[in-house]
């Protein structure tokens, strides 16, 4: 058996998508994969991945529109590399890819800069008979500088799209479980003749006598520093909210350093309603760092916020939910004070919490003020979701008797009749742990400890009119961890993750019982601060 390296895609490759190499050695070893920047002798390393085994698959996942970023992967000519072991003397896993041995000849690529849509196709929020649709597209395409027009290549007559690639229509009469589609190609302007990308996009129809909805896909997502820790984070992003059909998302860890702010940019981008917390300090650091993106209208008349807490009544035709994105102190990590491998709330777990303002900002600055909501959420369901920073005391067992006997985060919700959905759906913990924290944080250089992994972000529920029909997290992609290790300062491999988190995804899907009210106009104009 030879040593060899070969692309596994047929397909065009492009920054964004996933580059998969297959390689093949005749001895195992310290062999990677290295992909460098150019095509001749003085081209530059940028990342490599690990090659274990006799033969397997490597991904690179990197993505960079700003050539100028010394580890990007952006438009160009590359070479990929098969190397063996490390040079004697030096360390496993330095970024340095020198002092190896190239074990074929270097396998040449080049990356398009066709410009691209950040998904091949994604679902729209529902449409009632007789009401407007509008789907910006423009912020869906990466296009490199390039100027692009937008055409209707298929699909049914009454959606259209215009040349800045809005898609338009009024939704027909259907029944339920009919759609809308169209598929739209983007041109180079210069050269109509020559499509770059295309997209199918799907409009759910309701019937005329529907609600606009009967279920919901909600979900909270850490963005991790917004999103920047990885190469085009926001791309990322709208990704994986497209691809999973999410109707509004709660974020933490976004803020705005720099207008618009991070929520805003998401949103202008999908087309989507949103709500950022507002500037009101000096340093924005001293800000909650929280928003909302919802598919749905957002009356921000009815909407409101706290020092520890932002709430959006969200409104799906006659119905409206009250949605309080939280991001909970993050100090005195509880389960640092855990024997390793146990989930024990044991009295120096209770010490750590307890040095904490987790309970004070649920008790008092979150459930106190939104009393007024909560009296009344059969009529208006409560939603209280976010990065509670600390464990759930329906995953953990007790070893004291005096408060907080378990994470009193959760356990104050549950006092208050609020219903954790992921433990609805799947209510025992040994079958089903529902971890969060953290997919890429494995190891703590300042505790020289393995990291505890918990579940620590939530979705909870007040209200009859929302009942959980499914709950799970969500991570693609296979992460990099993000390691504190020097040999990753200059190229840290997690840069190059799809996942664009250091927290899972959770996301709840829920079945409505909507009052019996006409449906209201859904055309409220919600997106702005």
């Amino acid at each position: 058996m030879a040593n060899r390296i070969s692309l596994y895609t047929s397909e065009p490759l492009r920054p964004g998508a996933d580059i998969p190499v297959f390689y093949e050695v005749e001895a195992e070893g310290d062999n990677r994969v290295a992909l460098y920047r150019g095509d001749g002798p003085d081209a530059e390393c940028v990342t490599f991945e690990y090659a274990p085994g006799k033969a397997g698959l490597v991904w690179f996942s990197g993505l960079s529109t700003d050539p100028d970023q010394d580890d990007a992967i952006s438009p160009g000519p590359y070479l990929l590399k098969l190397q063996g072991t490390v040079a004697p003397g030096q360390a496993r896993g330095d970024s340095v890819c020198e002092s190896v041995t190239d074990l074929t000849e270097p396998l040449p690529l080049d990356l398009t800069s066709d410009p691209y849509f950040v998904t091949s196709s994604f679902t729209t929020a529902n449409a009632i008979p007789g009401q407007p649709v509008c789907v910006p597209l423009a912020g869906l395409l990466t296009s490199f500088g390039r100027s692009v027009l937008f055409a209707k290549d298929s699909g049914d007559e009454w959606l259209s799209v215009s040349p800045a690639g809005e898609v338009t229509g009024v939704a027909p009469g259907a029944t339920p479980g009919g759609h809308g589609h169209i598929v739209v190609t983007a041109h180079d302007a210069d050269d109509l003749n020559t499509a770059v990308a295309t997209v199918a996009v799907s409009v759910p129809l309701r019937a005329e006598t529907d609600p606009v909805a009967d279920r919901l896909r909600v979900a909270t997502w850490n963005m991790w520093y917004d999103a920047t820790r990885v190469l085009n984070g926001d791309d990322k992003v709208i990704r994986a909210l497209l691809e999973e059909n999410i109707d509004l998302v709660a974020l933490q860890e976004v803020h705005r350093y720099q207008e618009p702010g991070t929520v805003r940019r998401l949103a202008e981008r999908l087309g989507w309603y949103y709500h950022q917390y507002p500037r009101l300090n000096d340093d924005p650091i001293d800000d909650k760092d929280v928003g909302l993106l919802s598919r749905y209208p957002i009356d921000h008349d009815a909407s409101g916020l706290g020092e520890h807490y932002l709430r959006t009544a969200v409104t799906i035709g006659a119905l409206t939910l009250q949605v309080c994105t939280v991001h909970l102190d993050h100090t005195s990590y509880g389960p640092d004070k855990a024997p390793p491998g146990t989930r024990r709330f044991t009295p120096a777990v209770q010490a750590q919490e307890d040095a904490s303002d987790r309970a004070e900002e649920m008790k008092d600055h979150i459930l106190a003020p939104l009393t007024p909501f909560t009296d009344r959420a059969d009529e208006q369901p409560v939603l209280i979701l976010g990065d509670f920073n600390s464990p759930s005391h329906l995953d953990w067992t007790s070893e004291v008797s005096t408060p907080p006997f378990n994470w009193p985060a959760t356990q104050l919700l549950e006092d208050a009749a609020f219903t954790d959905s992921y433990r609805a759906v799947h209510p025992d913990p040994s079958a089903n742990l529902g971890l969060t924290w953290s997919p890429v944080t494995l190891w703590r250089q300042e505790l020289q400890r393995v990291e505890p992994l918990d579940r620590i972000d939530f979705i909870f529920h007040k209200g009859s009119r929302l009942r959980p029909l499914d709950s799970h997290t969500l991570v693609t992609g296979n992460p990099a961890p993000a390691e504190e290790h020097p040999a990753w300062e200059d190229h840290p491999r997690y840069r190059y993750n799809t996942w664009p988190s250091d927290h899972a995804a959770l996301i709840t899907t829920y079945e409505i019982q909507h009052p019996s009210l006409p449906p209201q106009d859904s055309s409220i104009d919600g997106r702005n601060d």
